[in-house]
């Protein structure tokens, strides 16, 4: 499988949305209930700094198959500037070919750039995919809010899992 990472542009931003919502019926990797559109996500695409805080996709023969990114942690504030929390959503037709641990690679390989030294991953306990994929990389359960939400009529607790990055050299 030929997977290209590069950094979004607004252009991308309908598969974006269009990956995202598929995430949506599965339960597993969001709390939204409902499908959002292009039209709510212009603004949160425009937030994104690909000095700092990039959003990327992946392109597998040309189709984005997945996307990434980096949001600030606790609001962006300034004390918590090396730290940032990761998102990745896989089109539901790229499941189950590495994609996942492809991208969290990649992710992590960009932090020392990026001035990240702490990598926080929030993921529902339910979703064993992601546990799997945070141990093989090195994530330490920083903390498990149990029964914190409701999906799909099902109480699910928020897993947070922490990556420590050395800063980069020079």
């Amino acid at each position: 499988m030929d997977v290209t990472i590069r950094i979004a542009t607004e252009a991308d931003l309908p598969a974006i949305v269009d990956i995202y919502n598929q995430s949506i019926p599965g339960g597993w990797s969001t709390a939204d209930t409902r499908p959002i559109t292009v039209a709510d996500r212009v603004e949160w695409f425009r937030k994104f700094d690909p000095a700092r805080r990039p959003i990327w996709v992946a392109e597998i023969d040309g189709t984005v198959a997945a996307t990434a990114y980096l949001s600030s942690f606790y609001g962006g504030r300034p004390a918590y500037d090396a730290t940032a929390e990761i998102s990745v959503y896989i089109a539901t037709a790229f499941h189950r070919r590495g994609l996942g641990r492809t991208l969290k690679q990649f992710v992590i390989d960009q932090c020392p750039r990026l001035g990240v030294t702490t990598l926080l991953s929030m993921y529902f306990d339910h979703n064993d995919a992601t546990r799997r994929i945070n141990e093989g990389f090195g994530f330490e359960v920083a903390g498990h809010l149990r029964e914190i939400a409701v999906v799909q009529g099902q109480k699910r607790g928020l897993v947070i899992a922490a990556l420590r990055i050395p800063p980069a050299a020079g």
